[in-house]
């Protein structure tokens, strides 16, 4: 008895090494999986794939060593595999990362039950924290941004009970710059896409008031990059965009 929990022993400290790299690849790919949230069932299960297909490689051979291995040469084997995988792992990681967000930038977030979990931060200077129970029509929108493509957040509702007056108290304190769409021209092209995937978008855009609270170009003379955070506010139709951009 003795004798087989030294052997174990000894076959588990030949085996140790593809054990750490499972335990420590399956934590990063906990991660990809949880940033996941909010994707479509279909994403969810692509980015699961993605992220745990180390965790099973490390796995295998892990077992094949500490099971089936019994002499030296074919643990050496396993060592050799399980080293040159590790060696493979940084690689792979970052074409994981750019695959993953590629995907999710083509399949964008809108269930408003994630809300909470990507909208936070600086974005809290004009989105709620929470979206209002007493609203309507509610639709949100949320896609990171890859290479040229730009990171989207906005929010659209109906508030009826909002007026101008409470609208205007709670962030014109806070706003560098107020108006309509098309009064502005402080930096050009910074707000093209100020309702962009909001129902407002090519839609009455200029009957909303603007509260610009963040907003940034590079030099070039029309914002091929740059980003901006604003409030605004229908009072014709008492829609409310939150909406915010980096590109």
């Amino acid at each position: 008895m003795e004798k087989e929990v030294i052997k174990k022993e000894k076959d588990f400290k030949k085996s140790k090494f593809p054990f750490i790299m499972t335990i420590i690849t399956f934590i990063i790919g906990y991660i990809f999986f949880y940033s996941s949230k909010g994707n479509p069932l279909n994403l969810k299960m692509k980015i699961l794939l993605i992220g745990y297909l180390p965790t099973f490689l490390f796995l295998a051979l892990f077992l094949i060593s500490y099971f089936k291995c019994s002499t030296e040469k074919s643990k050496a084997v396993i060592t050799i595999l399980s080293s040159i995988l590790t060696l493979f792992l940084f690689g792979y990681y970052i074409s994981a990362i750019f695959i993953c967000a590629f995907e999710e930038a083509e399949n964008p977030i809108t269930d408003v039950r994630y809300y909470k979990d990507k909208v936070n931060g600086s974005l809290l200077k004009a989105f709620p924290k929470e979206i209002p129970n007493n609203v309507e029509k509610v639709e949100f929108y949320y896609a990171p941004g890859v290479l040229q493509g730009g990171t989207n957040y906005s929010l659209y509702y109906i508030d009826k009970n909002m007026t101008l007056d409470k609208f205007a108290q709670k962030y014109k304190d806070h706003a560098i710059w107020i108006g309509h769409k098309d009064e502005y021209n402080e930096q050009s092209g910074l707000l093209t896409g100020a309702f962009s995937y909001t129902p407002a978008e090519y839609n009455n855009e200029d009957d909303y008031i603007i509260y610009l609270m963040e907003g940034k170009c590079d030099h070039s003379g029309y914002c091929n990059h740059g980003d901006f955070l604003i409030a605004a506010y229908n009072e014709k139709t008492n829609e409310v965009i939150f909406k915010s951009e980096q590109w």
